[in-house]
């Protein structure tokens, strides 16, 4: 593991590194480290970046790189390494052009005037980085130095946060994967005082709880359960056990979740993905979701029409094969 006073040594993977580009020849290429399960899923995810880069978006020609980073975490999990993700990791993770860009115009960045950080996004990104193992030391903490100017360290408060919840637990997994666990338990500890009385969190509206923010809430609860003091350790056991209590109690037919009034693949991805890391069993729900599986790949939703949408499947195939995104860190 690594952060900013103590870059990985990762000599063999930097020597595929050339001017801030990931290059690889055949002779690299080394076959996915667990057995892919779910073929025709996991094909047709990765069928679905554009020239196997990125998820295009609601508008043609526009990237979605908050369901990118998703995708790429749920190809680990579906058995696609590094190498095999090689086009996606150049573009998303692998150098600074996109993440970054020239006068903070990159993907991790709002559209405002002020072109300001997309705090949430910026957890993501660290997160995903390390999933993936991409050796991007120096981006990694360029990243880290922006999104830790957005955080007060003494009470963990994040300046610019607009999802509630669900940025506060992708800047806390960031963080943590960076070995930053100082200033990730702040910001964990304020994420706590955000929980509501009947045991979810929020996002945009921090006062309607949702199963996804309440999942992701719960992985980024659990990705380090005591690190603290002991009164910070048991706010966040007394906090795991009112999540857990709130998704159950919420659940259709005991095995997934609705959103907008229909049953939702990636609401019960997130919150299933949120069970896991709690430690608790979702088989019930991973057979829900293998039930919403197209014939030919993919999760099926309301208006796919019987066939896969990309953006359930961008964020399902983990909790199919009854895993958290916390399981796939190296």
């Amino acid at each position: 593991m690594f952060g900013p006073k103590s870059p990985r040594k990762t000599l063999g993977k930097l020597a595929i590194l050339t001017s801030l580009a990931i290059s690889i020849s055949t002779a690299a290429i080394t076959p996915a480290t667990a057995a892919e399960n779910y073929s025709s899923t996991v094909s047709f995810l990765a069928k679905s970046f554009v020239n196997g880069r990125a998820l295009e978006g609601f508008t043609a020609g526009t990237m979605e790189y908050g369901f990118t980073l998703d995708a790429m975490m749920q190809l680990k999990a579906g058995g696609r390494s590094l190498v095999q993700q090689l086009p996606a990791v150049n573009y998303m993770l692998g150098t600074r052009s996109q993440p970054l860009g020239t006068a903070s115009n990159g993907y991790l960045f709002n559209k405002d005037a002020a072109l300001s950080l997309n705090v949430g996004r910026a957890g993501k990104f660290l997160f995903t980085s390390e999933v993936i193992d991409v050796p991007n030391n120096s981006i990694r903490y360029d990243v880290f130095k922006r999104l830790a100017a957005r955080i007060n360290s003494k009470t963990g408060e994040i300046t610019g946060v607009t999802s509630g919840a669900i940025d506060y637990a992708w800047v806390a997994l960031g963080l943590n994967s960076y070995q930053e666990h100082t200033l990730a338990n702040k910001v964990v500890q304020k994420m706590l005082t955000l929980q509501n009385t009947d045991g979810g969190f929020g996002e945009v509206d921090p006062l309607v709880s949702t199963p996804d923010s309440t999942g992701l809430a719960l992985q980024a609860i659990n990705l380090r359960q005591d690190f603290g003091t002991t009164a910070q350790d048991k706010k966040r056991a007394d906090a795991e056990k009112k999540a857990v209590a709130y998704l159950i109690s919420t659940s259709v037919d005991k095995n997934h979740w609705n959103a907008y009034g229909e049953a939702s693949v990636n609401s019960t991805a997130y919150a299933a993905m949120g069970l896991k890391a709690a430690g608790k069993k979702i088989s019930a729900y991973s057979l829900w979701l293998k039930n919403q599986l197209a014939p030919k790949g993919g999760f099926m939703t309301s208006w796919s029409a019987g066939a896969g949408d990309k953006f359930a499947t961008a964020q399902a195939i983990a909790p199919l094969l009854g895993k958290s995104y916390l399981d796939l860190l190296p």
